[in-house]
């Protein structure tokens, strides 16, 4: 079988085509409003340790944090910035009626399939040991005492990671999304993880914290180690935060049996053979696998740069505060944008994302964009790769934006933004260099630019929103090989979005 061969059919099987897709799970009703998973997930009986709420906005400006212009330095991580870094990236900001609960990242269908746990060891004010976020109480649910960095140093194959003062894991539980999406939903997990981790990098640069993703680890030790399945719930991505000390965990702490058993996730998840298969395909099983498949570097990337030019006119507004800003923007008008909303948001979108599976200075992404009405820049199909965007195809604005509309499933504002961006990744090129697992990585990439460039535009006072889309039509409409892997618009909103709470205290909104 070929390399990626599994992967290429899930991406096929779940595409999104005028003639539907294939079926998939006999007998699977979306959306059962009976069997609706639970939004958060808990453990019975696991002690909460309480997270500082006073977290004031005091990072760096926003524009020059998404920029890159803010120069690490190294803070001390104590309780408070953790508290910062959950907060503002897994944290609830805003509710509405008695069940409905917004993040500060967006999520497709506002559905969460994401965790996160924090391997803690030199964090101050806080005991070395296994926590579990617990966004809707603002705490942490501590799982197993002692420091246990050596053991997710030896599922990363990277001892940095026994050296660092904090790790923080992701990890996606499939059903959550697939409950709305089916199968589709496995794209949902990695994409969320990459626009929550854009959230938590643009905070973490905002006060100078050295940080670091790793994508490649072996999956089933790091299931061990947070006492997940791997099927239910995997980890996604391992994050660890500030630099490396000397002070580097010893021998593996042995973990007790899992204490604090989870709250269902519903009455009765539906398995998705399909799903599992895909990502049991691109797990990692030793060390020696990570290693090599780390250094399977896809050769001929395009480049991707550590820094761009801040404008002036972004203003000085704390990171923190345009996170809170943020909300899927639901209604645009179609009048011309300031050139910056193109030229400065894409540029910081499409920097280096911090990943190990990424090589240095460069992306798997090229940028398929649908410019409608953005000042000095002709309407028509572009193509943003290693600079800026290059015009393909000019076309009248009103028929980019009958394009744009159709391509994303026909919904207003593909075709109501000021532009519409197409994020995309050459399949056999990633899968040939890093196999199945490749798929994750592109998916990642895509939401961290996509999770970017949506702080970039509300950063400007502007807006945007993730969009759902036809796959091979994009492919046909910009004449490309590569697959599109996610869909934002970018425009100039109807309305302002009232920001959301501080920890503890989310704004109740009305829809």
């Amino acid at each position: 079988m070929r390399t990626g061969e599994l992967t290429r059919l899930y991406h096929h099987q779940t595409s999104q085509c005028r003639g539907g897709r294939p079926p998939g799970v006999h007998g699977f009703v979306p959306m059962d409003p009976s069997n609706r998973p639970q939004p958060f997930k808990r453990h019975l009986g696991a002690p909460v340790h309480p997270l500082p709420r006073d977290l004031p906005p005091t990072g760096a400006p926003a524009a020059a944090t998404l920029s890159g212009r803010v120069p690490p330095s190294d803070p001390t991580i104590d309780g408070e910035l953790l508290a910062r870094l959950l907060f503002y990236s897994a944290g609830v900001t805003r509710t509405a009626g008695d069940n409905l609960w917004f993040r500060a990242a967006p999520s497709a269908g506002n559905l969460h399939p994401l965790e996160m746990y924090a391997v803690a060891s030199e964090v101050a004010g806080l005991d070395a040991g296994l926590y579990h976020f617990a966004p809707e109480v603002f705490g942490l649910e501590a799982l197993a005492a002692g420091d246990h960095r050596r053991a997710l140093a030896d599922a990363t194959a990277d001892p940095d990671v026994a050296a660092s003062p904090l790790a923080l894991v992701v990890t996606g539980l499939p059903w959550r999304t697939a409950w709305k999406y089916a199968e589709r939903g496995w794209r949902h997990v990695y994409w969320d993880a990459g626009t929550m981790l854009a959230n938590l990098l643009a905070v973490a640069e905002g006060h100078g914290l050295p940080v670091r993703v790793r994508l490649g680890f072996v999956d089933a030790a790091v299931s061990r180690l947070l006492g997940v399945d791997g099927v239910t719930e995997f980890p996604v991505a391992v994050i660890t935060c500030g630099r490396p000390t000397a002070t580097a965990a010893a021998e593996p702490v042995e973990l007790p049996p899992p204490q604090f058993p989870p709250t269902p996730l519903s009455p009765a998840p539906v398995d998705f053979p399909l799903v599992n298969r895909v990502q049991q395909a691109g797990e990692l099983t030793t060390g020696d696998d990570v290693t090599g498949w780390r250094a399977a570097a896809v050769a001929g990337l395009p480049r991707a740069t550590d820094t761009v030019d801040a404008p002036v006119a972004a203003g000085s507004e704390p990171i923190e505060s345009v996170i809170l800003r943020r909300g899927s923007t639901r209604r645009m008008r179609r009048q011309l944008a300031p050139a910056e909303l193109l030229h400065w948001a894409m540029a910081a979108a499409t920097r280096a994302v911090p990943a190990d599976a990424i090589p240095t200075g460069t992306t798997l992404l090229s940028h398929e964009v649908a410019v409608h009405a953005v000042h000095g820049t002709e309407p028509g199909l572009y193509q943003q790769v290693d600079g800026p965007p290059q015009l393909r195809r000019p076309a009248p604005e009103p028929k980019v934006r009958t394009l744009s509309q159709g391509l994303c499933l026909d919904q207003p504002l593909g075709g109501d933004s000021a532009y519409t961006d197409f994020a995309c990744a050459d399949l056999d090129q990633v899968l040939d260099g890093y196999g199945e697992r490749g798929y994750r990585v592109a998916q990642f990439e895509a939401g961290v630019a996509a999770g970017r460039l949506q702080l970039a535009a509300f950063t400007l006072g502007h807006g945007g929103t993730g969009l759902t889309f036809y796959d091979q039509d994009i492919s046909d409409a910009f004449d490309t090989r590569a697959a599109c892997m996610l869909a934002v618009a970018i425009g100039l909103p109807t309305y302002r979005p009232k920001p959301g709470g501080p920890p503890g205290r989310p704004r109740r909104i009305t829809r």
